[in-house]
């Protein structure tokens, strides 16, 4: 078997393993329904609307039996007896008294003594809580027999800069028809979308209000698993806006799969709860070093939430601001990795093959075909979609890429393919 054999099973439709697109899309499903965004927009009648479930702790008080009569009794023994009284006020008085009493696990007494050191958290959370915000969504839609109905719906934002902008997720705001930001004193303001980007799961909005607080960003590239993590945003809604949770940075560079997007992300434990998407994941020193964004959903799983480390937030928040899109480089394949066993059964080299050119790209125009084998971009070896993908993903629209690919007549071609603007 060798090159036409390979290009005979494409046409036939022979299924190779790792199909994927060097736009930058990889389909995972499987691991999609692992992964839920966190932020859900539906209708929510007040007659059956969820409550919230809490957890309230209470000390049982218990009731009092001989009242004063007892207490004056006590006093007059202890007068009598002297050292005795000690004995009866520390055992016996808070009891017939009815006093609050907590008892060690093991019956045995301590006497504690408290330091009441302030937490870490509390100055972080008075740092950046007022440069976070609650977002109120509105959408306008229609349900399966044609009726119209608006649909409501809350995440979280950071304001970014004194001018009035604020980062948030895109699933926060995609598709809404009313946007309202309420800020950490209640004021609520009307808010516009500069720029969204559906990919790393991005959105800029703004509001016309001057020299708000705005958060100050850190850099994710030095954090370390297990250094503290707090997270504030608006869980269950606004009427929980501002809430602050800790935990720590539980795992770096996860790599989690939504829908046909494979994300990058920062792995806490701080608990990450519906309406907290586009709030801030800040380290010890108050400096926004994460977005969240996701926290996995499944009854054997607890306290996985994930963030987009601010490292890779920041170019494309810049680029939504300046330019309301983000422009990302396209090579123009769709393609699939040739492993050493499928090399060998067709006695092909390793690398990518090519199992669709889109018309008009920088692949096409170069001359890639359908069949041809990538083997290496800028002289070095390319193994798999992966590492095609990554290359492209570092480069810039405009950039030209040397490609070597094995194709027809099993011979080696060197040609120059220009990066193109994705249509995505």
């Amino acid at each position: 078997m060798d090159y036409e054999d390979i290009r005979k099973d494409i046409n036939e439709d022979v299924p190779i393993e790792n199909t994927e697109a060097a736009d930058m899309t990889e389909e995972t499903d499987e691991a999609a329904n692992e992964a839920e965004e966190i932020i859900e927009y539906e209708v929510q009648p007040d007659e059956n609307e969820v409550k919230p479930v809490f957890y309230r702790e209470v000390i049982e008080k218990k009731p009092k039996k001989w009242g004063k009569a007892a207490i004056a009794l006590a006093l007059a023994i202890g007068l009598a007896f002297g050292s005795a009284f000690g004995f009866i006020a520390d055992n016996i008085l808070d009891d017939m008294s009815g006093k609050n009493i907590v008892y060690a696990s093991e019956g045995a007494k301590y006497n504690y003594v408290i330091d009441k050191t302030v937490s870490p958290v509390v100055p972080i959370a008075k740092k950046v809580s007022p440069s976070i915000v609650a977002i109120k969504i509105k959408k306008n839609v229609r349900d399966f027999f044609g009726d119209s109905y608006q649909s409501e719906g809350t995440g979280s934002g950071i304001i970014i800069d004194a001018q009035g902008h604020i980062v948030t997720n895109n699933h926060v705001v995609d598709g809404s028809d009313d946007i309202i930001v309420v800020l950490k004193d209640g004021k609520e303001l009307p808010a516009k979308v500069v720029g969204k980007d559906a990919q790393t799961d991005l959105a800029v909005i703004k509001v016309e209000e001057k020299n708000l607080p705005y958060a100050e960003f850190g850099d994710s590239s030095t954090l370390e698993v297990g250094e503290l993590a707090v997270a504030i945003g608006s869980p269950m809604g606004t009427d929980y806006a501002g809430s602050v949770t800790a935990g720590i940075i539980s795992g770096l560079d996860r790599k989690i799969f939504v829908g046909d997007k494979n994300m990058t992300l920062i792995q806490t434990d701080a608990a990450i709860n519906p309406g907290n998407s586009g709030g801030a994941l800040v380290n010890s020193e108050g400096k926004v070093v994460g977005i969240n964004t996701l926290k996995l959903i499944e009854s054997k799983v607890e306290g996985m939430g994930f963030a987009i480390p601010i490292n890779e937030a920041k170019p494309i928040i810049q680029q939504l601001i300046e330019n309301k899109k983000v422009a990302r480089p396209y090579l123009g394949i769709q393609g699939s990795t040739v492993d050493a066993q499928t090399a060998k059964q067709y006695n092909v080299p390793q690398g990518i093959l090519v199992r669709g050119v889109v018309q008009g790209s920088g692949a096409e125009k170069a001359g890639l075909r359908i069949g041809d084998i990538i083997t290496k971009i800028d002289d070095k070896k390319v193994d798999t979609i992966e590492q095609l993908i990554e290359i492209i993903k570092s480069r810039k629209v405009g950039d030209v890429l040397k490609v070597e690919a094995y194709g027809e007549l099993n011979r080696y071609k060197s040609i120059q393919v220009k990066l193109t603007e994705s249509s995505d």
